[in-house]
């Protein structure tokens, strides 16, 4: 009867213990996101991104949720930091006007010794986060927002290679100057970024009410274009043959906060709040982040 009672306990416990490995294990499977700043992880890559090349928010929250075992309370701005500079490498090539070179995150995993399963892990919690940020409830692949930034991000890209804009900068205006493309002039004259008929346009054109500054409208002459693809093309040519833009060092930007600001002083808007302050880049900033646009930029970077 002893021995029968002891058995029992044993395989009790045996339950109990698999039940726990188990437990932690499928915790272990996915990234907790419960846990998991994504506004820190953001601002973090930003941080070691300026003056340099844009760092993937992502590839930092799925490499530390695999090395600190999901425990995102064990994370300081320090390790953060030192995670994010390990993407960036500095070169000093020939006739190159790159200053730093975007690390894949293989290369990154082979720095920090990875083993194939806590590789494996990476790539699971970048799947898991392949829909969060911000804005999550914004990110689903059907949500019109998703839809509106894929239309146009390829073209975007194409400019950027063209003219030095940065893809997340073109969207983020596009989206700010039209209204996710539902404004009347988006509408009505596919004109996407506002961009207005001075003496150089010689193609048609439409009078619009417009918001100059704070809580001050005016009607103003603006560009039209047959279709979206050209608006987004004289965007990229109206900034770059533009000298003011030079001058404020618009082209010289690697990082959206950078050109965003630029953007600014060269006066691409005056958008003002109520105390008559300068907004434009802080706007687009915010949708950068909201929506994730910089990750397009360091895709891209990542392959150049």
């Amino acid at each position: 009867m002893k021995k029968l009672l002891k058995y029992i306990v044993v395989i009790f416990f045996i339950i109990i213990s698999i039940n726990v490995l188990n437990y932690f294990k499928s915790i272990n499977d996915h990234i907790n996101l419960e846990d998991l700043n994504i506004r820190f992880y953001i601002e973090g890559a930003d941080e070691v991104s300026k003056g340099r090349i844009q760092v993937n928010w992502k590839y930092l929250a799925a490499i530390d949720g695999v090395r600190y075992k999901n425990d995102f309370s064990k994370i300081s701005k320090e390790s953060l930091k030192n995670l994010g500079y390990m993407f960036t490498e500095e070169q000093n090539i020939l006739g190159s006007d790159k200053k730093y070179r975007l690390k894949d995150i293989d290369e990154v995993l082979a720095e920090l010794e990875f083993e194939d399963k806590e590789k494996e892990s990476v790539y699971k919690y970048l799947e898991d986060l392949k829909h969060e940020g911000i804005v999550s409830s914004r990110l689903n692949e059907d949500s019109e927002y998703v839809k509106f930034i894929d239309e146009i991000s390829d073209e975007a890209i194409i400019m950027y290679k063209k003219y030095k804009i940065l893809p997340s900068i073109i969207i983020a205006q596009a989206i700010l100057e039209s209204g996710w493309g539902k404004s009347e002039l988006s509408r009505e004259a596919n004109n996407l970024f506002g961009i207005k008929a001075d003496t150089s346009w010689n193609g048609k054109t439409i009078n619009m009410n417009t918001s100059e500054f704070y809580n001050e409208n005016t009607t103003a002459q603006f560009r039209m274009y047959e279709n979206k693809s050209e608006s987004l093309q004289n965007h990229g040519e109206f900034i770059y043959e533009n000298k003011r833009y030079r001058k404020n060092g618009v082209f010289d930007a690697t990082y959206y906060v950078e050109q965003a600001q630029a953007l600014e002083d060269a006066g691409y808007s005056t958008k003002e709040n109520e105390n008559g302050e300068r907004i434009y880049a802080d706007l687009l900033i915010d949708l950068i982040r909201q929506y994730n646009l910089q990750l397009i930029d360091s895709q891209i970077q990542i392959n150049i």
